[in-house]
């Protein structure tokens, strides 16, 4: 799903927002502001239809009539207003208040108005007439809100008094529900009216029994305030804000929370439901709303661009277009374009991701990981395309052939392996090393792949043959790092043994070695072919000239070590990120501190820059990724999609569309697209995997299809078939990766795991090896990791699970 901020109404006034609402229809939007008006605004031109002034004190409530036609609109001014919509007149003003009124609302049939209002009092108004119907009196404290019922027969109102009063139309008969602790913030009725839901200060969500008045369930989890509930259009969830930073969904059945939506860093003010309620937005403090996806929990977009707090936020009725009000005194309208959806890519990565490489051609995607795979994605739609198999150990490296058609990797067996990106196949296998290989670099012609070795060597081979052409021995210490200059004429290594080195790639001569009192952490070559600038633990960054091996410059400012460093490819600047968790941009002309961002709580452990260097990317140990304008130093987005550490980022530029791809510690690879304009940066997630670790919870496996008769009893016995799981009984959570998948995923067992009489062969097989780890575990732990992994996989790609619930990744 893709956004993009499509207009910014005009506020002549410049007011504080305090609500806004599509009509009915979606050809208008009516904004309420602290400066007492309301303004109604066209969706076809955002143009100001009407200036609705009247009120003498700023706008509490604004609701359309069902049919649209009118504007009811409650304020401090101690009334209500009934405007014409199409006229833009004034037709009734509602007195008889005896203080501020808070809220105000149509009945379904829109023949009646009820108020709420800090008199104590709700009122029932004829529409038509504008006359006071009936008064309930019954609250002992401010009553805050009134709704009706969607029939029509019945109010809900609540009051600081912590209680609610159910009022029958009909008979004016009144039920108090009495429970929460402290003052009740928003209510709800379910859309078939049978149910109500209640937030409160005290932290809880109380769903009540209309009919009776019964509590039906206590939801607790919040830690603060809860703002705001909604039902979903279909009735089956609740959505509840809070000042916790998080929004919860609830099952409406059961009363168990399927969800904890984390991401804003404020109070979330408000939450709503997309029409077709696979979607929530939610409006915070943090000047930010998010998009979920309430299947999976996942944040699909954050919509950045308001300044300050956002206080109201509201969906078209066609569920395409979003309008939010803030007190940075602006309303922002966003075009919410539906048909891309979050897609959760099963089957990923189930260990770390240590690095993520985006091909020359910018359509894939490649990232290895301690599972000891290589994995290639597709840009466009996350599918993984590739499983390159064949490293013994964890994949520490990958490289793409300049051309795009090739990828090298290293890995802790102590081999580069060279594949080919057309079939998937293994072309050259690299042996000389004797330890781990640390990383692998191709030459800027493509000819030759450079490979650094715990070893404490550098390894020169050609890429057609495969030969080792050239061992650069020196370092007396671990190498973990290798990169060829632009012109393809030198390499620079770094080591444990505290230096860098510039070698010569012709003679292979070591022509400098660059020393300092702390290890190299990073090192970067500047476009212009005449720089290198490394990281230190010694908490600085070293410029060096590349033609005389002299140290440029000492850039001091990060308080311990510094762990990444980038040049901006308009060269002149260099970005790093430290230990300290601020990431720092440096003047290599002036050779001063331009920025110091401030925002990261934890290692900053990779930086890039955007293509056009207006940007730098910043991924964390603290499981986030932000954006920051590198002019005025504004953190202009911030991703908090991750449950681990983020170790590596890429940023892509495909087809004039900016993308960037992150790879976490829990083996999760991302991709989100980014837009940037003037006065805003929205990143919106495209695709994310799996790690295969999925959780059971709430949810039952109807059948299991592609087993044996015999297997799927093996499976039903364990709990897996016809009963709800919370994790599979008597199984480790190794054999759970293999059957907890999402309903109607497609796997593939081998030809001895199916068909009948197999004996059970899949769990079978899954027993032996789990046995086997713990009968030799030392012995045993490398072959048999990779056995189980190809055993997971496989029995991935044939056989179908199917639940009554998604299960939660």
């Amino acid at each position: 799903m893709s956004n993009a901020l499509f207009g910014e109404l005009p506020l002549k006034q410049g007011s504080i927002v305090r609500t806004c609402v599509y009509s009915p229809d979606g050809n208008t939007v009516a904004v309420g502001l602290f400066n007492f008006n309301v303004y109604v605004y066209s969706t076809s031109d955002w143009e100001t239809l009407w200036t609705l002034k009247g009120h003498s004190a700023f706008v509490t409530g604004i609701v359309y009539s069902p049919d649209g036609k009118q504007i009811a609109s409650s304020s401090f001014d101690n009334t209500v207003r009934i405007w014409n919509v199409l006229r833009g007149v004034c037709l009734h003003v509602l007195n008889g208040f005896d203080d501020k009124v808070q809220n105000v609302v149509f009945s379904p049939q829109g023949n009646q108005l009820a108020s709420a209002c800090r008199d104590k009092k709700v009122k029932l108004w004829d529409v038509e007439s504008g006359e006071c119907r009936h008064i309930w009196i019954s609250h002992t404290d401010y009553v805050w809100q009134v709704a009706y019922s969607p029939k029509g027969n019945q109010i809900v109102s609540y009051s600081g008094d912590s209680t609610l009063r159910l009022w029958s139309i009909e008979t004016n008969r009144c039920h108090v529900l009495r429970g929460h602790d402290e003052s009740i913030q928003s209510v709800a009725y379910s859309p078939q009216g049978d149910q109500l839901t209640s937030a409160s200060d005290d932290t809880t969500v109380r769903v009540w029994d209309a009919s009776t008045a019964e509590c039906r369930y206590i939801l607790t989890g919040h830690t603060g305030t809860v703002v705001s509930v909604m039902y979903s259009p279909n009735g089956n969830q609740i959505a509840s804000s809070s000042g916790d930073c998080t929004t919860r969904l609830w099952d409406t059945g059961t009363g168990v929370c399927l969800h904890v939506l984390q991401g804003h860093t404020n109070r979330v003010q408000k939450v709503v439901y997309s029409p077709q309620g696979d979607m929530v937005v939610s409006a915070s403090h943090d000047s930010t709303i998010r998009l979920w996806d309430t299947a999976t929990g996942v944040c699909i977009q954050t919509l950045t661009g308001h300044s300050g707090r956002v206080l109201s936020v509201d969906l078209s009725p066609q569920g395409d277009k979003i309008v939010s009000g803030s007190d940075d005194k602006t309303v922002r309208l966003w075009d919410v374009r539906a048909g891309t959806t979050i897609r959760p890519i099963p089957n990923g990565h189930s260990s770390s991701v240590w690095a993520v490489k985006c091909s020359p051609r910018g359509d894939v995607v490649a990232t290895c990981s301690r599972d000891n795979t290589v994995r290639v994605w597709d840009i466009q739609t996350g599918v993984c395309h590739q499983t390159l198999r064949g490293h013994t150990r964890e994949v520490n490296c990958v490289e793409f052939l300049p051309q795009g058609d090739q990828v090298a990797t290293g890995s802790n067996d102590g081999t580069v392996r060279l594949w080919s990106m057309d079939t998937g196949a293994c072309t050259h296998t690299l042996v000389g090393h004797s330890d781990w290989v640390s990383d692998v670099v191709y030459s800027p012609q493509g000819d030759q792949v450079a490979s650094a070795s715990y070893d404490y060597t550098v390894k020169l081979w050609v890429v057609a043959s495969g030969e080792c052409r050239r061992t650069l021995s020196g370092h007396t210490g671990a190498v973990y790092g290798a990169m060829y200059s632009p012109s393809g004429k030198q390499i620079v290594s770094r080591s444990h043994d505290n230096t860098v080195r510039i070698w010569d790639v012709e003679t292979g001569e070591c022509n400098y070695t660059l020393r300092s009192y702390g290890r190299f952490n990073k090192f970067e070559y500047s476009p212009q072919d005449n720089q290198i600038a490394a990281t230190n633990d010694d908490a600085t960054v070293r410029v060096w000239d590349v033609g005389t091996g002299e140290c440029h410059h000492i850039f001091i400012g990060h308080n311990v070590g510094v762990w990444s460093v980038a040049y901006s490819p308009k060269g002149g600047q260099i970005a790093s990120g430290g230990q300290d968790g601020s990431v720092r941009i440096w003047d290599t002309i002036a050779m001063t501190c331009l920025l110091t961002l401030s925002g990261h709580s934890g290692i900053v452990n990779r930086i890039v820059y955007s293509h056009r260097g207006d940007l730098v990317v910043s991924a964390s140990n603290d499981k986030s990724v932000r954006i920051w304008d590198v002019t005025t130093g504004q953190c202009r987005a911030v991703i908090q999609d991750f449950l681990d550490r983020v170790i590596d980022i890429a940023w892509i530029e495909s087809s004039g569309v900016n993308y960037l791809v992150a790879g976490c510690a829990d083996g999760v690879v991302g991709m989100w697209q980014v837009l940037v304009g003037e006065d805003h940066c929205n990143v919106s997630l495209t695709w994310r995997t799996t790690n295969g670790e999925l959780d059971m919870k709430d949810a039952t496996i109807e059948d299991v299809q592609g087993l044996s008769q015999l297997n799927r009893k093996l499976l039903k016995q364990r709990g897996a078939v016809g009963e709800p799981a919370d994790r599979l009984r008597g199984v480790s959570k190794k054999v759970t990766t293999m059957v907890s998948v999402v309903s109607q995923l497609k796997v593939k067992a081998p030809s001895d795991m199916t068909g009948e009489g197999s004996s059970m062969r899949s769990s079978g097989m899954v027993k032996e090896l789990e046995d086997k780890f713990e009968q030799n575990f030392q012995a045993a732990k490398e072959s048999m990791e990779q056995q189980f992994q190809q055993a997971r996989d496989a029995f991935f790609e044939d056989v179908t699970v199917i639940v009554a619930k998604n299960m939660h990744g």
